[in-house]
C-alpha cells in the first residue's frame, strides 16, 4: 500500500506546485529549449517534498465462527424431537471450528433470536447458520439478511402430519338459560383429507354435551347451553392417523353463565324495621327482581271503610302458590304468622318448591314461638329447627346477647370472614331445637341464631332472630348485609360460599388447587394431565375451612382434579397459538431459504463442515513503512534535471 507523509504542509507544497507550473507554463509560452527538463526537475522536487511511503501491513488470521440456533419452543419437545435435538447439537459443536449458539425462546420467533444473535458476529467471520427446528416458523423472511451458508436441521425423518382443533368462536360469557354459539375447524396439515368427516366430542366439566362427525376444513358452528358458574367447555376431535401428536386435537376455554334475572318473593309478616334492610340489600343489585309483599290484612277480611278509600290489595294467593311459585329463584319469610293467611296447601307447595331445587330463607320472630308456629305446618318438614319445647330457656329470648360464630361457622365460606371480629348485641332471638344442618352462629345461651341445611335438592336457612337491622343503624360495625348477602348465595349455590367445594384454576403455567372444607382433613388429590398421566397430590391446610396444593400445569388442555367425590376442571391455554396450530414438522417453509436441509431422523449426528463457507478472514496486527524512492537519489536527479535545463538554455 502506497501512502504519503509531507515533509511540510500542504499550503507550501500547492504553493510551490503553482509557482512551478507558472514558470514552466512562460517557458513553454518563449519556446524554451530547456522548459521540459526544468518541468521535470520541479516535479521531482515536489515529489521530495510530498515524500511517498511504502505501507507494509502485517495481519493476523481470524477464525471462522458458526451461529448454531436451537428452538426451545413447546413443540420441540413432542416425541423424540428434544433428544434428537441435543445429540445434533453436541454433534456440531465437537467440530473444531469455533462456534456460537443462541436459544429461540418459548414463545420467541426465530428469526427475531437469530438476528439478535448476528449483532454480536463480525459479518466477516460469519462462516455458516444451522437451525435446528421443527421447521413451524411464523416469522420466515422472504429473503436473508445475511451472506453465508444457511441450513436447516429438522428432528424428523421427514415432513410429518398432523391433525388441529382450532376454535373460531368461543364466548367467555352467557346469559344461564340462553345458548351461546360455539364455532371450530377441523384442519388437517400435511394431508390431503379436506371434506373428510372426523369425529368431535364437546363436553362441559367432564360430561358430554354434543358429538358427531365433521368435514375437515369446514367451520362447524354448535349451540352450547349455558348454566350459572363457570364451566369448562372442552371440543376434541378424534386422533388423525399416522400425525404426530394429538396435543393439539383439543381445545378448551372457560363459559362463565350470568344469570339474567333474579325473581325474590319476600313475605313479610308484618312492618318492621329489618324491612329496610331487605330492600336495601336486594334492590342494590339490577339483576334483581324483587317482589315484595308485606301482610297488613288476611285475604277474605272485611275492612268497613269506602272501598275507593282502601289502598291495601289482598295477598294474590292463589296466583302466588298456585301457578308463579316455581318461577322464583328465592323465597325470603320475614317473621311471617301464616293464620288466616296461607293454607295448608299453600305451605305443601312451597316445600314442594324448596325438595324440587328451590331456595328458602326463614327469619323467625316472636311468631316462631307461638302455636300457629310454620314448624308446626308442612313447610316444618323441610325447616331445620322448631320451637324448643324443654330446657332453661323456651320461647322469645329478650336478654342482651352477642352473636356469636361456632367453630363450624370459622370453616364455612358464609360466616368465615366474620370470624374473629367484635359483633355488635341484639336483644331478641327464638329459642329452637335443632333437628338438621349446621349450625354456624349461636346466640343467648349458646342457642343456635343462624342454621343451613339442605333439603333434597334445595336449601333453606334460618335466622333464629329478627333483629339483624340493629347492624344496619347508624354507627353500628354489624355486618348485617354480609352476612345476608353470604346466605343468600349460598341459597343460590353461588360456587364461592359452598361448603364443600373443590376449585382449580391454571395462571401462568401453575394448577392451583383449592378445596373447602368442614372437616379437619382431606383426602389426597388425583390429577389428570392432558395427555392422560395420573399423580396424587397432597392438599396443605390453608386456614379457614380451606386446603390448597399448586404444580407446574405446562401441558395445553383440560386437566381433571378429582377429590373423594368431588370433580374439578382447569384449562391451561396455548401459550402460543400460532406454534401449537401446526405440530408437523415440515420443510415447506424453511427450505427455500435453506442450502441444506438434514433430517435428524435419518442423520442424528450431521457434521458442520460441510455445511459452512470459509472467510478467511484477518486482522490487521501492525504496519511498516519505508521511503518508495530514495530521497538522496531524487535530489541528485532533480539538480541534474535542473542544471540540463539551464545548459540547454544557454545555448
Amino acid at each position: 500500500m502506497i501512502t504519503v507523509a509531507p515533509l511540510c504542509s500542504w499550503f507550501w507544497i500547492g504553493a510551490l506546485a503553482a509557482a512551478a507550473a507558472l514558470l514552466t507554463a512562460l517557458a513553454l509560452r518563449r519556446q524554451a529549449r530547456g522548459a521540459i527538463w526544468r518541468a521535470l526537475g520541479f516535479a521531482l522536487l515536489l515529489g521530495i517534498l510530498i515524500n511517498p511511503q511504502r505501507v507494509r501491513q502485517i495481519t493476523q488470521p481470524l477464525p471462522d465462527i458458526a451461529l448454531i440456533l436451537v428452538d426451545h419452543s413447546p413443540p420441540m419437545q413432542i416425541g423424540n424431537r428434544a433428544r434428537l435435538t441435543a445429540q445434533a447439537a453436541a454433534a456440531l459443536q465437537a467440530d473444531n471450528t469455533i462456534t456460537q449458539t443462541a436459544d429461540v425462546p418459548e414463545g420467541g420467533n426465530l428469526f427475531a433470536s437469530l438476528n439478535s444473535a448476528l449483532a454480536s458476529i463480525p459479518p466477516a467471520q460469519l462462516a455458516g447458520v444451522v437451525a435446528i427446528t421443527d421447521g413451524e416458523v411464523a416469522d420466515a423472511p422472504l429473503k436473508l439478511s445475511f451472506n453465508a451458508p444457511f441450513s436447516v436441521l429438522i428432528p424428523a425423518s421427514g415432513n410429518q402430519t398432523d391433525r388441529e382443533l382450532r376454535l373460531l368462536q368461543a364466548p367467555g360469557f352467557g346469559v344461564s338459560g340462553q345458548p351461546v354459539t360455539l364455532t371450530f375447524n377441523v384442519l388437517d396439515h400435511g394431508g390431503h383429507d379436506s371434506g373428510a368427516l372426523a369425529p368431535v366430542t364437546i363436553t362441559a366439566d367432564g360430561a358430554p354435551l354434543w358429538s358427531q362427525s365433521v368435514p375437515v376444513g369446514q367451520p362447524v358452528s354448535v349451540p352450547v347451553p349455558v348454566h350459572p358458574g363457570p364451566e369448562t367447555i372442552t371440543v376434541s376431535v378424534a386422533p388423525l392417523p399416522g400425525e404426530v401428536s394429538p396435543l393439539n386435537n383439543q381445545a378448551t376455554f372457560t363459559l362463565n353463565g350470568l344469570r339474567d334475572h333474579l325473581n325474590v318473593l319476600l313475605l313479610t309478616g308484618s312492618p318492621g324495621l329489618g324491612v329496610r334492610s331487605w330492600r336495601d340489600m336486594l334492590l342494590s343489585d339490577p339483576s334483581i327482581n324483587l317482589i315484595h309483599f308485606v301482610v297488613m290484612r288476611a285475604p277474605g277480611e272485611i275492612m268497613s271503610v269506602d272501598p275507593q278509600e282502601n289502598a291495601m290489595a289482598p295477598l294474590p294467593v292463589a296466583q302466588l302458590f298456585g301457578t308463579d311459585l316455581s318461577q322464583f329463584n328465592l323465597i325470603i319469610l320475614d317473621r311471617l304468622d301464616p293464620t288466616g293467611l296461607l293454607s295448608a296447601d299453600n305451605l305443601a307447595s312451597i316445600t314442594s318448591y324448596v325438595q324440587n331445587g328451590g331456595a328458602l330463607f326463614d327469619i323467625t320472630g316472636p311468631e316462631f314461638s307461638g302455636p300457629n308456629s310454620l314448624a308446626n305446618t308442612p313447610l316444618g318438614a323441610v325447616l331445620p329447627a322448631s320451637p324448643a319445647s324443654q330446657g332453661a330457656l323456651t320461647g322469645s329470648v329478650t336478654s342482651a346477647f352477642t352473636p356469636t360464630i361456632t367453630a363450624l361457622g370459622t370453616r364455612h365460606p358464609v360466616t368465615a370472614p366474620l370470624a374473629g371480629t367484635t359483633l355488635p348485641p341484639w336483644y331478641r332471638m327464638q329459642a329452637a331445637t335443632i333437628s338438621q344442618g349446621d349450625i354456624l352462629m349461636t346466640g343467648a345461651d349458646n342457642l343456635p341464631l343462624l342454621v343451613l341445611t339442605q333439603a333434597k335438592q334445595g336449601r333453606v336457612a334460618m335466622l333464629l332472630s329478627d333483629q339483624f337491622w340493629l347492624w344496619t343503624r347508624s354507627g353500628s360495625t354489624g355486618p348485617a348485609l354480609p352476612l345476608l348477602r353470604h346466605v343468600v348465595q349460598w341459597l343460590l349455590h353461588d360456587p364461592a360460599v359452598q361448603a364443600e367445594s373443590l376449585h382449580a384454576t391454571i395462571i401462568n403455567n401453575r394448577l392451583t388447587i383449592t378445596r373447602q372444607s368442614l372437616g379437619s382433613t382431606v383426602s389426597p388429590a388425583s390429577i389428570t394431565s392432558p395427555d392422560g398421566t395420573t399423580r396424587t397430590i397432597t392438599l396443605q391446610p390453608a386456614g379457614a375451612g380451606q386446603f390448597t396444593a399448586s404444580l407446574p400445569a405446562s401441558t395445553p388442555g383440560v386437566w381433571k382434579i378429582t377429590e373423594d367425590h368431588f370433580s374439578s376442571f382447569a384449562a391451561a391455554s396455548q401459550g402460543d397459538g400460532v406454534e401449537y396450530q401446526n405440530l408437523a414438522a415440515t420443510d415447506a417453509i424453511l427450505g427455500p431459504l435453506a442450502q441444506h436441509v438434514i433430517w435428524l431422523g435419518n442423520t442424528p449426528t450431521p457434521k458442520l463442515e460441510p455445511l459452512l463457507r470459509h472467510r478467511h478472514a484477518s486482522a490487521v496486527t501492525s504496519a511498516q513503512t519505508s521511503p518508495l524512492l530514495p530521497p538522496f537519489a531524487l535530489m541528485l536527479a532533480a539538480l541534474t534535471l535542473l542544471l540540463l535545463a539551464w545548459w540547454r538554455e544557454r545555448g
